[in-house]
Order: C-alpha cells, then structure tokens, then sequence
C-alpha cells in the first residue's frame, strides 16, 4: 500500500499533468510545496522531484478527488485526508495559495455595512442616515410654533460594479405632509457614474449639482445644523448628467441638469447649467487652505396656459422647524407697490417674481481654511435675475465663521472633492476611562438680501452659536442658538426671533 506522502506526491503529479497549469499557477503551488517540505510533510527528495514534474504525464493517480475550478491544492489534500485539518489551517496562514480559500466576498462593519468581492471589482455599502431635531422659539412678534421633528432619516446603498460604474441609490423617510400625517418617502441620491477615463469621471441621474462647499458637502459633516442663508439660491439636487475631474489638490466639475426627480410639469420643464471648481495650495491632516469658485445658469419651468414664466427665492432663519399661522401667499405688494411673498417659517421671501424671468444667474465664492483644532470658513452667492417685462433684479448673501475643537482635532479635509469628511475623535467617549469624545463650539453669521427694485422680499440678518459633541465617528449631538438680528421688509419686517435647537445624529 502506498503511503501518505506518496500519494500526496502522485496526487500533485497527476493534477499538473492533467490541468496543464500555467506557469503563476504552477509558482503558487510551489510556494505551497516549500511550505509542505519545511513542515516536514515530504522529504527533501520528494520536494525536488515534484518542482521539476510540472510537465511529467501521470502514472497512477487512482481515485483521489481532482479540483474544481474554484478548488485548490489545499483543499483537495483535506478531502483526501492528506492533511489534517490543524496543518490545513495553518497552511492557510504560511503560505499566499491559502488566499485561494478565501471567500467569494468579505464583509465589514467597523466603518459601515461594507461588502467587498475577492477582486475588488465589486463592492457595496449600505448606509443609514437619521437626524432627529428639537426646536424652541422666544421673543417673537409672530407666533412660530416649537416642535419636534425628524429631520433626515435615510436608507443608501452605493458601491461599485465591474471596477469602473460607481452608483448610488438614496431615499430619505423623513418626509411629511403638511400637518404631519402622513410620511413620505422621497429619493435624494440615483444616479451612475463610470470612472473608466480616469481622472475624468461621467455621472448621470439624480444627484447634486456642483455649487457651493456646503450644497456639495454632506449635510452629516456640517459644522451647524442648518446650512447658511446663501443655500435660499441653490437647488441641492437635480436630474442631469455631469463630468468632473480632479488631482490630489483640485476639482473641477461641470454638468447640464432638468428639474428635481419628483417634479413633473404641465410645459417644458427648466434647465440648468451649473459648474464649480476648487483648488487646495495647502492641504494635511491639521492645515488646509480651500478656494473654490462654481457659476450657474437657470432657465425656470415653463408656465402651461401661456403664462409668463416666474422664480422664486426664500428662506427660513437656519432653523427648519419654524412655522406660523399665517395664511400663505406667493404674491403680496406693500403700501408703495412693492412685491414680495408670504410662506410658513420663511422670514424673507421674494414671492413668485412678475416680469416674465427668462433666466437667472449664479456666481459662488467660497474660502476655508484649518488650522490645527481651529477653521474659518465662508461663501458668497450672488442671483441676477433677468426678466423680459420689467428691469432686471439681483440678490445675494453670505455667511462666514469660525469653529474650535476644544479636543483638539481637525476638521477632517477632502482636497481631491473639495468637501469637508467625517470627523474621528482622538479618543471616542467612553464612561468608563473617562475619554470625552470630542467637543467643538463655532459661531456663524449670515446674511440673505432679497430686496431689489420692486420686489422687496426682506434681507435677513442671523448670528448662530453652535455647540457639536462627537460621541463617536458614528453618534453626535448639536445644540444651536439662533438669534434674528434683523429682518428689513417683507412680511416679516423686523421680526427678531430667537430659536433654541437640538439634533441626535446617527450616520453609518
């Protein structure tokens, strides 16, 4: 009778003859012979006979299992009881043939639901995103109402397919209708993208349009709650295709967009052209210097029946559960005949602009800087409105601030997006040692002015104190202070609310 170490010779002669193996198959088995011979599984001599048998045609391979092609060597020597199954588990360790046993894909969770197949030409994550925010108001002249709410509660799942198509889908549960009865589901993120020309990427679908740091940036990184009075401008996401490029320390992206995903309407629907580049001289893990500049072109929606096309620009004071009792109305005058509109929780609003608007413009300036645990960071938007009955009118707004991690971190900085990241704690919160997490304060002004010729919207002046406690990468809690300065015109005229707010974020 044979023995082991025989027919564990006769075994490899056969499958080398019978499966012709190509010479990186045949170098992967002979890692495995050396690891074999140094565990003292064959001699010295075998060894050597095997190594210079990978052409030698089988004499007696008998019956043993041959491989599969999703088998290898060392699974065929445990289901022939060559190897015990310690010396297959270690095998597995020494030696590069033992990633061959791997599975078809691997699964992750330290940094999300994470699947990866053994190539990496298929990958996929599933996220889940939830903002539940809290809000009280004082020293109001109109009665806005407190209240609960959440704010963002999404379900994604993106990845990768075949190495270059990247997509996304994303829909937010958060949504309700008016009164709160009933919620909605609305779908934030669909599109694909093919990364097969890189550096030069094509994506087409529902997504953001490149515009602005804080549009383009996610709103789980943002510094406050809400982003700043200039977001009044901007549509966050829209139907189209865009092509971007980038290097380690620039973007630049450029795209032609519709309407949003779920807009539908009686005429030909807007368009849009909207482009942004952004440049980074300095950028490391504690020191950034960002520039950014976007521009935008926008055609309004098709009013059916003949009527004149319109736009309209409004905004709430950087709190979004503000509401009122106040009878809604997309068209008011003052006593001097001056236009402007009336919304719930909107403390300027230009109303639907009369004129006929054939179109309308958008320039963004945008700089950001960290220094060690300290940023500034600031945008400016301006809208110019062209309207073919009457003069044209121009709006803009800004915001500028500046945060401290009293920790010591730094804001987490993206220079091959152009975006601000996930922030990690030096030393995430734990009771027990006594690690605190970590803990940023950071005071915001901005500004929004909607008053130009006859439309006389309001301008909006708001100080924001915010207060960000980074349990985990995962788990963060905000508190917000928002004071009114000033409103001037519109329905709201000198209006000076204050607003106290609070969030739970859960993003993984």
């Amino acid at each position: 009778m044979a023995t082991p170490k025989l027919r564990l010779a006769r075994l490899v002669l056969g499958l080398a003859a019978l499966h012709a193996m190509p010479m990186e198959s045949w170098a992967a088995d002979a890692a495995l012979l050396e690891v074999l011979r140094n565990n003292k599984l064959i001699s010295e001599e075998q060894y050597q006979a095997l190594v210079t048998a990978q052409e030698a045609a089988p004499q007696d391979v008998g019956k043993q299992k041959l491989p599969a092609d999703d088998e290898d060597l060392l699974d065929v020597l445990l289901s022939n009881n060559l190897i015990s199954q310690e010396q297959f588990a270690k095998l597995r360790v020494q030696t590069g043939i033992a990633k061959k046993t791997d599975p078809e894909s691997k699964a992750s969770l330290k940094e999300g639901i994470k699947f990866k197949s053994q190539d990496g030409a298929f990958q996929a994550q599933v996220g889940v995103y939830m903002h539940a925010d809290s809000a009280i108001h004082s020293n109001d002249r109109t009665d806005f109402s407190n209240g609960t709410e959440l704010r963002r509660g999404r379900l994604s799942v993106g990845g990768t397919a075949f190495s270059t198509w990247d997509y996304k889908f994303e829909a937010d549960f958060a949504g309700s209708t008016l009164g709160g009865s009933t919620n909605t589901v609305t779908v934030t993120d669909a599109f694909l993208r093919y990364t097969g020309f890189k550096p030069v990427t094509l994506t087409a679908g529902n997504f953001k349009v490149p515009f602005s740091l804080e549009a383009v940036g996610s709103a789980k990184y943002m510094t406050f709650m809400e982003r700043g009075l200039p977001f009044a401008f901007l549509s966050t996401r829209r139907l189209g295709g865009m092509v971007g490029t980038n290097g380690d320390n620039w973007t630049l992206s450029a795209g032609w967009f519709g309407d949003g995903i779920t807009s539908q309407n009686a005429d030909d629907e807007g368009n849009q052209l909207a482009g942004r580049a952004t440049f980074a001289p300095i950028f490391g893990t504690d020191r950034v210097v960002h520039l950014g500049f976007s521009g935008g072109w926008i055609e309004p929606q098709h009013a059916a029946g003949g009527k004149l096309e319109t736009a309209r620009f409004r905004s709430k004071p950087e709190a979004n559960i503000i509401s009122d009792g106040l009878v809604e109305s997309s068209f008011l005058t003052d006593a001097n005949g001056n236009a402007f509109g009336l919304s719930s929780g909107r403390l300027v609003d230009t109303g639907s602009m009369g004129g006929d608007v054939s179109s309308y413009t958008l320039f963004g300036g945008e700089l950001a800087t960290v220094l060690g645990p300290f940023s500034l960071q600031g945008e400016y938007i301006r809208a110019d409105v062209n309207r073919s009955a009457a003069s044209d009118a121009g709006f803009d707004g800004f915001y500028a601030y500046g945060s401290w991690f009293i920790t010591g971190e730094s804001r987490a900085y993206r220079a091959d997006k152009g975006v601000f990241d996930m922030l990690v704690p030096r030393k995430s919160f734990n009771l027990k040692s006594g690690d605190p997490g970590a803990w940023e304060i950071a005071v915001r002004y901005s500004n929004l002015d909607l008053n130009d010729e006859d439309i006389r919207g309001g301008e909006l002046n708001d100080l924001t104190v915010g207060l960000n406690w980074y349990i985990n990468q995962y788990v963060r809690l905000s508190a917000n202070y928002v004071s009114v300065l000033d409103v001037s015109g519109g329905a709201h005229d000198n209006d000076e609310p204050s607003i106290y707010e609070m969030r739970m974020q859960f993003a993984y």
